[in-house]
């Protein structure tokens, strides 16, 4: 005799629980199929005081060690006890590294502050593409460091929204 299955039993069958199971793990797994880029914080420029607030210019290095182009999407950071989330609105070419200057905004008598936050991309592949459009594939890399404080007049010039402006390479010492 064959038994009838009932709702409560159709969860129960093996390929059912897989599939859900996994359903929310697979993003999670192709971002991490990709090399993740890193983040260097480089420096800090003073920009412009205005009142008892300083605006600096945070600079930071990304690195892409993977083969193909890296989409940047946006920063989220930590600077000093004020909290700034950025449109990051670059690629970085494959094997290369992109310098960026992130504004942050400071009380002036700061004049040492650490720096923590994310960097979110988009990972290569078309299926990435779709899977970070749709929202269930935002991948993530975090970053911390000690910018180097410098003098008044030294921040790079600004880069165009499509990065096509001038792109400041580490000079060799």
């Amino acid at each position: 005799m064959v038994r009838p299955v009932r709702a409560r039993d159709a969860c129960r069958v093996p390929f059912m629980r897989l599939t859900a199971r996994h359903a929310i793990a697979v993003p999670a797994f192709l971002a991490a199929c990709g090399t993740t880029p890193r983040v260097e914080v480089v420096e800090a420029v003073p920009v412009a005081k205005v009142g008892t607030m300083q605006e600096w210019a945070l600079i930071v290095r990304v690195h892409n060690a993977s083969g193909s182009q890296l989409v940047l999407d946006g920063w989220t950071l930590d600077a000093g006890g004020g909290r700034v989330e950025w449109i990051a609105t670059r690629t970085v070419p494959p094997r290369d590294m992109v310098q960026e200057s992130l504004p942050v905004v400071l009380p002036s008598s700061i004049t040492a502050w650490t720096v923590s936050g994310e960097l979110s991309y988009i990972a290569a592949g078309r299926l990435n593409d779709i899977l970070f459009d749709s929202g269930f594939s935002r991948p993530t890399v975090p970053f911390a460091g000690t910018p180097a404080i410098k003098a008044a007049g030294d921040a790079p010039a600004p880069t165009a929204v499509d990065g096509t402006l001038p792109d400041a390479k580490p000079t060799a010492p």
